[in-house]
């Protein structure tokens, strides 16, 4: 179950990379027309759960405090939802996390006594790349309010941080992400210092990063999921996600990466039109003329973690 949720939330970040770009500053290539399942996810702009993504006719991210104020309202109205301030930014700006549990858990200790595995998935630790905010905002609604994905949480629980770097959120400009389709304005690569938090996971210099290292200590999640969307890459899939390998911090993890989530994940994707793939990168960081494969040095924490991409 843990993995369908998983492949719910990277559809619905790919509906949420079909942004549409401003006639007047069109630079990349035509995009290639997509159709699938995953569509159907999106709900028409003047329904009453409609998030401000699908509001703006899937053109817009909302801003931080029209972000925060959508999320209130809907753990408002939904008793499965809890939202757990993880700290506070340089800027003050408060780090929210939705807890999504069938029932209602608001702390650690009542979560593991549901004996249930736990997700935890962030998006926005580069603001730039906020796909994942608009298709998690989604997915808490539609398995709450809309009951239509209620019966992830029989199986699943699941800790959602929407924006991870909101300071960096709040930088908002049509010029942050030029090589990328969309959203019409979002915020920055780096956070109001200009440190990159996805740098910061070993010397914990950041407010954020800080806060996010207390969350995972505190909350012991069994999968972690960093929500980012590709910039430039030019490829056929259009969702990739990848994990150091059985060279890394844990064979096992990576094993079980590797047998048994994977297929089931691809497997739920590929169904609904999708053409999932690895996260891949140049080794010599330019092209792959000289090969391609995906480790990432000790900035990243040692438990089982993905780092999921939608193409855009």
């Amino acid at each position: 179950m843990i993995c369908r949720l998983f492949g719910l939330l990277l559809a619905a970040g790919c509906v949420a990379s079909v942004f549409a770009q401003p006639a007047e500053s069109v630079i990349l290539p035509p995009e290639l027309p997509w159709e699938g399942k995953s569509l159907a996810l999106a709900l028409p702009a003047g329904h009453e759960w409609a998030t401000h993504f699908e509001q703006s006719g899937l053109e817009r991210t909302p801003r931080y405090d029209e972000t925060v104020a959508w999320l209130r309202r809907l753990v408002d109205r939904a008793p499965e939802l809890t939202l757990v301030s993880l700290g506070r930014s340089a800027e003050g700006r408060e780090i929210w996390m939705v807890v999504a549990s069938r029932e209602g858990a608001a702390d650690p200790a009542a979560l593991r006594e549901n004996a249930r595995p736990t997700l935890l998935a962030h998006a926005g630790i580069h603001s730039g790349e906020i796909d994942g905010k608009d298709a998690g905002l989604m997915l808490l609604r539609d398995m709450t309010v809309l009951n239509r994905r209620r019966a992830l949480l029989d199986r699943t629980n699941l800790l959602f941080v929407p924006i991870l770097s909101v300071d960096g959120h709040e930088r908002f400009s049509r010029f942050g992400r030029i090589n990328q389709r969309g959203p019409i304005e979002s915020g920055w690569r780096t956070n109001r210092r200009n440190l990159n938090l996805n740098r910061d996971y070993t010397k914990l210099e950041t407010e954020e990063l800080q806060a996010l290292a207390a969350a995972i200590n505190r909350w012991q999640p069994d999968l972690y999921m960093d929500l980012h969307v590709t910039d430039g890459a030019d490829y056929q899939y259009d969702i990739t996600y990848g994990y150091n390998g059985t060279h890394a911090w844990s064979p096992h993890i990576a094993g079980w990466l590797d047998r048994v989530f994977s297929p089931a994940a691809n497997a739920d994707l590929e169904r609904m039109g999708h053409i999932p793939g690895p996260l891949i990168f140049a080794v010599n960081y330019r092209d792959m003329s000289g090969g391609s494969g995906v480790w990432a040095p000790p900035r990243l924490p040692g438990r089982p973690m993905l780092r999921c991409f939608c193409r855009c």
